[in-house]
C-alpha cells in the first residue's frame, strides 16, 4: 500500500467507519469512487477494504464498482474503485423523503438491483451487506453493487451468535439468519431478505422496522412482522407489496429462492404498469428454482421437544430456580440442532447462551468444557462498549473478591476484564474444593443477575469427574438463580454404570428439576417432508426416494442429509433445467451400492478431496473438534496461511466450518472419519509431532495456560520419545499439568497426569534429575491421599484411544 495523491476527491458521507468519496484520477480524468478509513475507523474497517480489494478479479463492471487499487489518501488507507455512474441509492431515497419516487422508476431500480445481485450470486459471491448505501443506480434503473467488504465466497455459511453490537453487516437491513440467532446458515437468500428491506424503503421511504438498540433490531428481524408496503403507501400495487413481503419472510425457504425470479416478477409488474397503468395479481416465484441443492435447515419431527425446551427456559427465566435438561440420542440424531433452537427465544429476555463441547480425546483435561463455555461469555463482554465493560469489571470484581485468580486460571481471557489478581492462599483440600465451587457459582451469578443463562454442555458421555461434581453443585445450591443447564449425550455410549447416571440421580434426589428429552430417528413421513421441501415437489412424488433414504440411513438426520448431498455430488440427483425440477433414478442409485454406514460415507467424501487437504484435515482431527488459529500457529507445516489454503476446499464442501478465529468440524462424525484415514501406525507419530511443536513454540510464560493441550498430544505419542532428555521433558510437562489440575481441585485428573509423568522416568533419571522424581512422587502421593485411593485404578491422562 503506497501513498497516492493522484486523485481529486469530494466527500459524500461517512458510514460504518468509512468515508465515501467521488472524484477523478488527476492523470487520466477517469471518474472514480473511493472508500477511505475514517479517522475513527477500527482495524476491522481497514480489513474490509483489503478484503474488497482481494475480490477485484471476481467483480465485473457490468454489475459492480470494480476496485482499481488499494492506496492511501490524506494519510488513510483508501480503496479506489471505477465509477460506473449513477447515484448512491440512499441519496436518491433521501431526496424523495417527502414524496416517494414514481412507481415506474421504483420498479426500474428494483429490477436493476435484482439483476446485479443475481450476477453476484452467479459469480459465487454472497454480498451480506445489501442496502441503499451500497448501490449505485442510473436513470434507466441499471444498478451496480459496492461494499463487498464482508462478502462470502461460500455457498452456505453458519454464523455463530455474537454480540449484536459487532455482528457483521448493517442491522436495519440484516436477514434473521445473519444475526446468528436463527439456527440457520447464511446463503444467497440472505441477500434477498436485505433486498426486500431495500425495496421496502425505496417504495415507502421508511424502513420496515424501527429500533432503539442492536438487540431490538435483532428481535425485529427474527420475530416481528412488518406492515405490508401497501398499507403504508396505498399507491403501491398489491402484487408489488406481496413481492417485498415474500422477500422479507423470516425463513429462507419461504422467500424467493433466486434473484432471477425476483427480477422476472418485478419486470412483469413494470411492463403492465407502463402499458396499462395498473398491475394485476399473479402467482409469485413461478419457475423459481435454484441451481444449487440446499437441504432446508428447519427441524423435522422435533416440534414437541423444541417446545418442551423453550418451556423449561421460560420457567427458569421467570421463576429463578435452576433446572437441568438432558437431551439424548444417537450420534447425528440432531441433539445440538434442537438445543440451538433456543437462540431465538433468548432474544426478547436478553438471555445469554454459552456452550462447550467435551472431546473424547481430552477427557482428562479438568473443566476444559466449562472453561470453553465461560470463555465465550467473557469474549461477549469484551465486544461491548467501554462503559459496559467497566460495569462488568466492577460486578465481577466485587463478586469474586480475593478469589478472582482461581477463575482467571480457568478462563485466561477474564484477566482482560478484571486484570491479574493476587494468588489465592492455600487451603486444606476439602476447603479448597468448596472455595473453587463457590467462586464458580459466584461468576455464574454475575451473568444471571440481569439475564437468564442457558448453559449447554455437549457430549456428556465424555465428561470428566471434576466437571460432573461442579454441575451438581451449580444445580443444587440455593444461591444459583436463572440458570438452565442443558446436557446432551449419546445414550448408546452411557451405560447404567456411567458416572453421569449416578450424578443425575443425586441431583434429582436433592429436589432439583431434571427433564429428559430422548430424540428418535426421523420417521418415514418426516423424511418425505424433508425431501419434498428440498426438491420442491409434493410428498407423493418423493415417497419411493424417502423409502430408500430410510433404508440406508435408518432415519438419522445427519446421515440422511449427507446421503442426499452425496447423491447430488455423484450426479444421481440433478436439476433438469428444461422443466425445471429435480430428477433422480432410483435404479441407478440402488445400483451404485451406497453404504449404509455414515462413517464410510464421510470417508468417501474426504477421499474426493486433494491429498494436501486430507492431510491438513488429519492434523486438525488430531488436535480436536474445534481448533483456534492461535493453536494452529504453534503447529505449522509450511505456514499458517498455507494451512488455510489447504483447508479451504474442506470449508467449501462444508466438512469444516471456519470463523474469524477458529475451525471446527461440521460434526463429530467428520472428525472421526478424518482421524480414521490416518494409518494406525502413524497416529502416535502425528500426536507426538504436534505435542513437541506446541511445547517448542509456547513461551515459558504461556506454558501453564496451554499445558493440558500440550500433554494431551504428547501422552498419546510418548512411546516415541527417543532420548532420556525427551522422557524427562514429557515427565516435567505432566508434572506441570498435575499441579495445575490439583490447584483446580481436579485431583483424579492430576493423578492421571502424574502417573503418566512417572511412567516416562527411568532408573537413569535418579542420577540425573532426582528433584523431578521427588516432585512427581510427592504430589502423586498427596493427590492419592486426597482421593482416598479413588484414582488408583484410572488410566493415565491422555491415554484415551481415539475412535477410528
Amino acid at each position: 500500500m503506497t501513498e497516492d495523491s493522484g486523485y481529486m476527491l469530494k466527500p459524500l458521507r461517512e458510514e460504518a467507519g468509512l468515508m465515501l468519496y467521488r472524484g477523478k484520477n488527476i492523470g487520466t480524468l477517469a471518474p472514480v469512487i473511493a472508500l477511505a478509513a475514517a479517522h475513527r475507523s477500527t482495524s476491522q474497517g481497514v480489513r474490509r477494504l483489503e478484503y474488497e480489494w482481494s475480490l477485484a478479479s471476481e467483480l465485473d463492471s457490468a454489475w459492480a464498482a470494480v476496485p482499481l487499487e488499494l492506496t492511501r489518501y490524506a494519510g488513510r488507507p483508501t480503496l479506489v474503485l471505477q465509477d460506473p455512474g449513477g447515484e448512491p441509492l440512499d441519496r436518491i431515497i433521501a431526496a424523495h423523503s417527502d414524496e416517494p419516487l414514481d412507481l415506474a422508476q421504483c420498479l426500474r431500480i428494483a429490477a436493476g438491483l435484482a439483476a446485479a445481485l443475481g450476477e453476484a450470486h452467479r459469480h459465487g459471491l454472497i454480498h451480506r451487506d445489501i442496502k441503499p448505501a451500497n448501490v449505485l443506480v442510473d436513470r434507466s434503473g441499471r444498478a451496480w453493487l459496492m461494499g463487498f467488504g464482508i462478502a462470502s465466497r461460500l455457498p452456505r455459511e453458519r454464523l455463530a451468535p455474537v454480540s449484536a453490537e459487532i455482528v457483521a453487516g448493517t442491522l436495519p437491513y440484516m436477514s434473521p439468519e445473519q444475526t446468528g440467532r436463527m439456527n440457520r446458515s447464511v446463503d444467497a437468500r440472505s441477500d434477498l431478505y436485505s433486498l426486500g428491506v431495500t425495496l421496502y424503503e425505496l417504495l415507502t421511504t421508511d424502513l420496515p422496522f424501527t429500533a432503539s438498540d442492536p438487540m431490538e433490531w435483532v428481535h425485529c428481524h427474527i420475530a416481528r412482522q412488518p406492515l405490508p408496503p401497501q398499507e403504508r403507501k396505498p399507491h403501491v400495487p398489491s402484487v408489488v407489496s406481496s413481492i417485498v413481503m415474500k422477500l422479507l419472510a423470516k425463513t429462507p425457504e419461504a422467500r424467493y429462492q433466486t434473484a432471477a425470479a425476483v427480477e422476472r416478477d418485478i419486470r412483469r409488474c413494470l411492463t403492465q404498469w407502463l402499458a396499462e397503468g395498473r398491475v394485476d395479481d399473479f402467482p409469485l416465484g413461478e419457475r423459481d428454482m435454484p441451481d444449487q441443492l440446499l437441504v432446508p435447515e428447519k427441524l423435522y419431527g422435533r416440534e414437541d421437544v423444541v417446545e418442551s425446551l423453550i418451556a423449561c427456559f421460560d420457567r427458569v427465566a421467570a421463576g429463578g430456580h435452576p433446572e437441568l435438561v438432558l437431551v439424548s440420542g444417537y450420534s447425528g440424531v440432531g441433539k445440538s440442532a434442537v438445543v440451538n433452537e433456543l437462540h431465538k427465544p433468548l432474544v426478547p429476555s436478553r438471555g445469554l447462551f454459552a456452550s462447550g463441547k467435551f472431546d473424547r480425546y481430552k477427557t482428562d483435561i479438568p473443566f476444559a468444557t466449562l472453561a470453553q463455555a465461560l470463555g465465550g461469555l467473557v469474549r461477549l463482554i469484551l465486544t461491548k462498549s467501554a462503559a459496559e465493560i467497566s460495569h462488568w469489571r466492577q460486578a465481577i470484581g466485587e463478586e469474586l473478591g480475593a478469589d478472582g485468580q482461581l477463575v482467571v486460571d480457568l478462563v485466561p481471557d477474564l484477566k482482560l476484564i478484571i486484570g491479574e489478581r493476587s494468588p489465592v492462599p492455600p487451603l486444606p483440600p476439602q476447603d479448597a474444593q468448596l472455595r473453587f465451587r463457590r467462586v464458580i457459582r459466584r461468576l455464574v451469578n454475575v451473568f444471571t443477575r440481569d439475564h437468564p443463562l442457558a448453559l449447554f454442555l455437549d457430549d456428556l458421555q465424555w465428561i470428566d469427574a471434576a466437571t460432573l461434581d461442579l454441575i451438581e453443585d451449580l444445580l443444587t445450591q440455593p444461591d444459583v438463580k436463572h440458570l438452565l443447564l442443558i446436557g446432551a449425550y449419546r445414550d448408546n455410549e452411557v451405560s447404567p454404570t456411567h458416572p453421569l447416571k449416578g450424578k443425575v440421580a443425586a441431583i434429582q434426589q436433592s429436589g432439583s428439576a431434571v427433564h429428559e428429552i430422548v430424540l428418535r430417528p426421523l420417521s418415514r413421513p418426516d423424511l418425505e417432508l424433508l425431501l419434498a421441501d428440498t426438491l420442491r415437489c409434493d410428498r407423493q412424488c418423493v415417497a419411493p426416494l424417502a423409502r430408500l433414504l430410510e433404508e440406508k440411513t435408518n432415519g438419522n438426520p445427519f446421515f440422511a442429509i449427507q446421503f442426499i448431498y452425496a447423491l447430488a455430488d455423484e450426479g444421481l440427483l440433478f436439476l433438469d433445467h428444461r422443466r425445471p425440477q429435480w430428477s433422480w433414478d432410483l435404479e441407478r442409485i440402488r445400483a451404485k451400492g451406497y453404504t449404509d454406514n455414515v462413517a464410510d460415507l464421510m470417508v468417501d467424501k474426504l477421499n474426493h478431496l486433494a491429498p494436501e487437504t486430507r492431510v491438513a484435515l488429519q492434523q486438525l482431527a488430531c488436535i480436536g473438534n474445534r481448533v483456534d488459529f492461535a493453536t494452529l500457529r504453534l503447529v505449522p507445516g509450511d505456514s499458517v496461511n498455507e494451512m488455510h489454503r489447504q483447508l479451504w476446499p474442506a470449508v467449501q464442501s462444508g466438512l469444516i466450518l471456519r470463523s474469524d478465529e477458529s475451525y471446527r468440524f461440521l460434526h463429530d462424525r467428520v472428525q472421526e472419519a478424518a482421524y480414521s484415514t490416518i494409518p494406525e501406525s502413524q497416529r502416535s507419530k502425528a500426536h507426538f509431532r504436534i505435542g513437541m511443536l506446541m511445547a517448542d513454540h509456547t513461551s515459558p510464560a504461556a506454558i501453564e495456560e496451554r499445558i493440558f493441550e500440550i500433554v494431551n498430544q504428547l501422552n498419546r505419542g510418548a512411546s516415541l520419545a527417543a532420548s532420556i532428555a525427551e522422557h524427562e521433558r514429557i515427565a516435567h510437562l505432566n508434572l506441570i499439568a498435575g499441579r495445575r489440575a490439583k490447584s483446580s481441585t481436579a485431583y483424579i485428573s492430576a493423578i492421571g497426569y502424574l502417573r503418566r509423568g512417572r511412567a516416562m522416568l527411568t532408573d537413569e533419571t535418579w542420577n540425573r534429575n532426582e528433584d523431578l522424581i521427588f516432585s512427581i512422587e510427592s504430589l502423586l502421593a498427596e493427590c492419592e491421599l486426597l482421593t482416598g485411593g479413588a484414582g488408583c485404578s484410572g488410566k493415565p491422562a491422555g491415554d484415551a484411544t481415539p475412535a477410528g
